[in-house]
């Protein structure tokens, strides 16, 4: 097999794209600077469109379109309809039920609906209690919207803080575009009456699929990247520290990141709490490393657009790779040697990173037939053409 080689650029952050419309829908003056194609970033411009005193929103599989939508809509006096596909409503939704309750909005889930009666946000009694044991989703759909308030909001974050680093990026956003918050001795504060103090902003390339072009040219031949951010809180920025850590030939030069093929690959053990994003992909590369990986500390994988720790396992027994499921990931006994399998049918559960993980097993040898390659969509369509693979 010819070595896989990958030259350009990586399409714009899904999560800092659909961070950055929210913001533009209080304030259409801001120009934002990139291009992402993907279904997520499509439902949630198209969503944002249709926001009116009685609304009817298709947020399609997206739970961060679905969340950041939620609590944009309830700004706004009317009814208000969101709706998504029964895989997205079947996901965690409490939090967002008790979020919505704190600002005196009603709402309620019917099969796959979400019904919001809203006369505006309200305000509390007290600080706004964020379970973000659930995800971070709920604490960055919150703040997003505290623009043009008429009260000072105050929250705290309450549970195990799933994904904390996402909330990071949203907090180090807004504080870019202008939006002051005042941290209290038991959470945040934001100020009435925010306001906008930028006219423009860049949406940095997205790291998640960044991480999967350059897992290929680490799994196959040469990936240079770019467009790497000079300056990133997206959390999967960790699989540089990652492939360094595994010995895979990693060079960052100013914005160019090359990554390398190293047939000696290490072994390497990783909690993965803040990025579990990187798991299933990850889990790939580990299954080709000299030695046994274990990837950790992610029990929130099983909620995700499928349960991604036992998808990764079937993959897995479907190639032969021996592994160990755990409630919060996995243990890989990986072989650079591993013997290719042939006529393999794979169905990655309508999961964009399960469709991307049996990609690169198909880079490395192994033929694998992808059912409803499609859901690739969700985050980065381009996918096909730059990996050089027909689905």
């Amino acid at each position: 097999m010819a070595d896989f080689h990958f030259q350009g650029s990586i399409p714009g952050s899904k999560s800092v794209f659909n961070r950055a419309l929210i913001v533009q829908s209080y304030f259409p003056v801001l120009d934002l600077h990139g291009f992402a194609g993907c279904d997520d970033v499509r439902f949630m411009r198209d969503g944002l469109k249709l926001l009116r005193e009685r609304s009817r929103i298709d947020c399609g599989e997206g739970g961060t379109t679905f969340r950041f939508m939620a609590l944009r809509a309830s700004r706004q006096r009317g009814v208000h309809t969101l709706i998504g596909t029964p895989r997205l409503m079947a996901r965690p939704q409490k939090g967002l039920l008790d979020l919505l309750r704190q600002l005196g909005v009603q709402a309620q889930i019917k099969k796959n609906e979400l019904h919001i009666v809203s006369d505006g946000w309200k305000k509390p009694t007290g600080p706004i209690k964020v379970d973000t044991t659930e995800s971070s989703q709920y604490a960055s759909a919150l703040i997003l919207n505290s623009w043009l308030l008429n009260f000072d909001l105050a929250f705290e974050l309450v549970g195990a803080k799933v994904s904390e680093s996402y909330f990071t990026l949203t907090m180090e956003m807004l504080k870019y575009l202008g939006l002051r918050i005042r941290t209290t001795p038991t959470g945040f504060l934001v100020p009435m009456e925010q306001r906008l103090e930028k006219l423009s902003y860049e949406i940095e390339a997205d790291m998640s699929s960044m991480f999967t072009m350059a897992a290929a040219g680490a799994l196959a031949g040469t990936s240079i990247i770019e467009n790497f951010p000079e300056h990133t809180e997206q959390p999967d920025k960790a699989f540089v520290d990652i492939f360094k850590k595994m010995r895979i030939e990693t060079k960052l030069q100013g914005r160019v990141l090359e990554v390398k093929k190293n047939p000696q690959m290490k072994a390497v053990d990783w909690n993965l709490f803040q990025c579990p994003d990187l798991f299933p992909v990850l889990a790939v590369v580990c299954s080709w490393a000299d030695g046994t990986s274990k990837l950790h500390g992610a029990p929130h994988l099983v909620a995700k657009e499928s349960n991604r720790i036992a998808k990764v396992a079937d993959l897995f027994n479907l190639l032969g790779v021996r592994h160990e499921v755990l409630p919060d990931g996995m243990v890989i006994h990986g072989d650079p040697r591993q013997t290719l399998k042939k006529n393999i049918i794979f169905n990655p559960d309508q999961d964009h990173r399960m469709v991307m993980a049996a990609t690169l097993m198909n880079l490395k040898g192994h033929q694998i037939k992808i059912e409803h390659p499609e859901a690739i969509n969700k985050s980065f369509p381009e996918f096909w053409k730059m990996i050089g693979i027909q689905p």
